[in-house]
Order: C-alpha cells, then structure tokens, then sequence
C-alpha cells in the first residue's frame, strides 16, 4: 500500500521539516499502521507540535511545548482511543489516520485551540512551571537552609518568572525569613536579635581563632644570616572560645568575627598568641 500526506502536513514538510527523507518516513509509518493517509497535529501555526524534549532558546517555551503535547495526547485518547490505534506518537510529532473522522477531528480541534491561544491546560501548564521554578531554585549553587525548600522561597517571591529567579532575589527571601549566611561559608544562621557585624558560625568562628603563626627557617646551603619566613596559623583556641560559643552565640543563633578577635585578644593565652608574650 502507498500511503499519502495530507495537504496540511505537506504544507508543514516543506515549511518547517528539513529532513529529505521525512515525507518517506511518514509514507512508511502509514503504511506500518494500516492508514491510506496520514496527518500530523499542528500547533495553531502550521508548523508540527512538539513535545517540547528538544533544544529551546528559554525553559519557558520547553515547559509550554510539554504542557501542549501531552494536553493534545489526552485529547487524541479521548476522542479516537488508545495511542497506536487511529493515532501515534512519534519523534517528529502526532500522527494520526487521517481518513478517520474522529482523530481528523481532534487535531483540528487542537490545532484551531492553538491558533487562538497558546495554551491548552492552563492548570497542567501553571504546575509544570511551578515545578520547573522550584527546581530553578534547588539547583542554584546557593544552598537552602535546613528546613527550607524551593517552595518555600518560591512562595515569597513577587511575581517570579521562570529562567529569571537569581541568586540575590533568592538571598533576599531568605533574609526577610531571618536567616543570614555565615561570612565565611555557605550555612545559613538565624540570629534573634538583629546586630552589625560580620556572623559566623560554630567551625568559622574556631577557625577565626587560630592565631597567625610566622617560622623563620635556614636555606639550605646559604649563609647562616641567610633565612626564609613561613606564614601560618596555630590550632583554634578552643577553651578560650567555648564559653562564649556555648553561652552567648548558641542564644544568639550565631557568633560575630568582632567577638571572636577581641575574646582572643583579651585572653591571656590568646594575647600570648597574639603578641608573642605574657599580658
């Protein structure tokens, strides 16, 4: 049997379809179904619907794309049955019997719906941008807090747009939740009261108190006058430190590089530390 194209889809082939042997494949898809014609859904513009898994120039015309196709594959199903009966899905689009009265019926119906307006489920497409906002934010290369999803911070955002939610706007959410980032890595503190300063947490503020450490060594070989200088830092002063992370930084909800430097300093083993000898 030599199936046919429908004028619609020849119309589409020589418009939008590039492939040479596109038209053989259609007449060969035809042919495999039983089908004396074949036609393919459009999108309302004559081009072929797609189901929106190729390459797009923004996430917001792959999100709609994937919405429209599988809207137009619960109305093929409705209207002319299961997939592979008098219709198909395939990589180049949806394909149907084109001598059935039902599927030719449906795919005009979905192609006059797209003509006048973009979307077919507006809910099926409004949950698949949701998702794909909440999956934009939890895959930023900022981390969330424990306890805050995407979701979260999507609820706070005015107005978001998918492909346009960024780091700051995100950072801003998160500061009017009352978190704010340790300066000098990426947890994420609740202070109680608000204060200036620079906020650290638990491991940064330790760290911060490893006091700066210089090593004068020899070069080996060279004159005895002749020597290199080494930069370092000591271990944490962890006792020094203990009460005031225990005490005042856990009640705070973070500790402060300020308080750190001046406990240190203020302690006799730190001044030790510090200056090189005893207060």
């Amino acid at each position: 049997m030599s199936a046919t194209l429908t004028d619609e889809l020849l119309t589409a082939t020589g418009q939008h379809c590039h492939r040479y042997d596109f038209v053989t494949r259609m007449e060969a898809e035809a042919d495999a179904h039983g089908w004396a014609r074949i036609g393919m859904v459009t999108d309302g513009t004559g081009a072929l619907l797609e189901d929106g898994e190729g390459w797009h120039q923004h996430e917001t015309d792959a999100v709609r794309a994937q919405s429209n196709w599988q809207a137009a594959c619960r109305i093929m199903a409705d209207a002319a049955g299961e997939c592979g009966t008098l219709w198909d899905a395939t990589g180049d689009g949806l394909m149907y019997d084109a001598d059935s009265f039902l599927a030719s019926d449906a795919a005009r119906r979905i192609a006059d719906s797209l003509a006048g307006y973009p979307l077919l489920d507006e809910d099926d497409h409004s949950a698949r941008e949701w998702a794909a906002m909440v999956e934009e934010i939890e895959g930023s290369p900022l981390t969330l807090p424990d306890g805050v999803d995407g979701e979260d911070v999507l609820r706070e955002l005015s107005c978001p747009s998918l492909g346009e939610i960024t780091t700051t706007m995100v950072e801003d959410v998160l500061s009017g939740m009352g978190y704010v980032e340790c300066s000098d890595c990426s947890e994420w503190l609740t202070p109680v009261d608000a204060r200036s300063g620079e906020p650290l947490c638990r491991d940064c503020a330790l760290e911060e108190s490893r006091p700066a450490t210089t090593t004068t060594l020899p070069i080996p070989g060279a004159a005895p006058w002749r020597a290199y200088t080494v930069y370092g830092h000591g271990e944490p002063l962890t006792a020094v430190l203990t009460p005031y992370l225990d005490g005042y930084a856990t009640e705070q909800g973070a500790a402060y590089r300020e308080d750190v430097r001046a406990i240190v300093r203020g302690s006799r083993q730190g001044y030790r530390a510090v200056y090189g000898r005893a207060a």
